[in-house]
Order: C-alpha cells, then structure tokens, then sequence
C-alpha cells in the first residue's frame, strides 16, 4: 500500500513513494547509460595501457539509487513523489565512481571523457585543486549519456565521481564515522584536514619514486 500525507491545506493526499512497476520502467535507461558508460571506460583504460604501458584507473564502482533513496530525496527537496518527477528533477540516479592511482590520472581520464564527442559535460566541479572545508576532494562531473530506442536517441545523466585510492580512503573514512557519531565536533573536523593533506603528501612521495 502506498504511503500518503495531506499538504499544507489539508485537502488532498500526495503520495509518499514511487510504485515499484514505475521505479522499475524509471531506472531501466540509466542501467543502459551505466552500461554504456563502463564499456567506454574499460576500452579508453585498455588502449592507455597499450600506448603508455600504464593503467590511469585503479578500479570502478557503479549504482543506480535505490528507490527509498529517490523518494527521500524528492521528499527532502519539497518536489512530489513520483517517476516522472525523479526523471526531470535528479541527476544522481546513475553513478559511476572512478578510482586512480593518481592525481593525474584523473585529469586524464576526464580529459578522455571530454574527447568523447556524443557525450554532453553537463556539471563539473574540481575538489582537487579545491578542497571542500573538510579536507574531502574529488572531481565530480554530470555528463548526458546517449541511450538509443527503437524510436529515437535521448540522453540520460550520470553522476561521475574521480577519486585517488588515497582520496577514497579519506572519503571512505570519513563518512563511516560522521554516519556512526551522527557528526563531528571541530577538532575531529580539523584532524580529518589534516589526514587529508597528510594522505595527498605520502600520494605524491609514492608518486615520485615510482617516477625516479
């Protein structure tokens, strides 16, 4: 049975959860985004590893957002419950995490994602060079995937984030504590600013003997 609750008036129900039949049809074109997206990926690791004997990732972790997530964050954002809401409104159904070894080799796989000329930069955002308050960094980019039907071409976003091994143990690190303590007072906050610059520092020693 479907949850439900009055608006502000009192005068009629608004749903408070996606049916799963609509969930199901919803998330179908960004699992062949994702698709799309792991094979490209895989393809570009393999021919740089072929041209400069070397891999820029690490490894890659891929979701698509549970339906309760959907729902909340619809909720969370005063926009109504449904599919076609979540369509029009969210970016983050699909999700693609991109770990590297490097800092540079995140610059290089984006720049290899740019050079993919059917794919839309919809949002890009650079915590590398700079870091949020805490000490998190990534690079964060929105990109418009391609997805063909038997009636035409629609693009569908994706929510990629690159990180470093380093910075994902950060990040990894940080959100189990925040989630068990329900958040940190100010001086766990600078010592998780502090790993994070110490973490960067043994990243690019590594990075130099490997070079040397």
């Amino acid at each position: 049975m479907e949850e439900e609750q009055e608006n502000s008036t009192g005068a009629e129900l608004i749903p408070l959860n996606i049916p799963d039949g609509d969930y199901d049809m919803l998330v179908i074109p960004y699992e062949d985004a994702t698709a799309n997206l792991l094979v490209r990926l895989n393809t570009l690791n393999q021919d740089y590893r072929l041209k400069y004997k070397n891999y820029p990732i690490h490894h890659i972790q891929n979701r698509i957002k549970h339906k309760k997530s959907i729902e909340k964050k619809l909720i969370k954002r005063n926009l109504p419950v449904s599919a076609e809401e979540a369509r029009e409104s969210l970016t983050d159904i699909a999700g693609v995490r991109i770990i590297c070894y490097f800092e540079e080799d995140i610059y290089s796989v984006v720049s290899l994602i740019k050079k993919q000329s059917d794919i839309l930069m919809l949002i890009e955002k650079d915590y590398i060079k700079n870091p949020k308050p805490n000490g998190y960094m990534s690079y964060h980019l929105i990109i418009g995937m391609p997805v063909y039907h038997t009636d035409g071409m629609e693009y569908y976003p994706v929510e990629i984030q690159l990180r470093t091994m380093a910075m994902d143990l950060w990040a990894s690190m940080e959100h189990r504590i925040c989630y068990k303590e329900e958040g940190i007072g100010p001086e766990k906050q600078k010592r998780f600013r502090d790993i994070s610059a110490e973490l960067r520092t043994m990243e690019n020693e590594i990075k130099m003997m490997i070079s040397g």
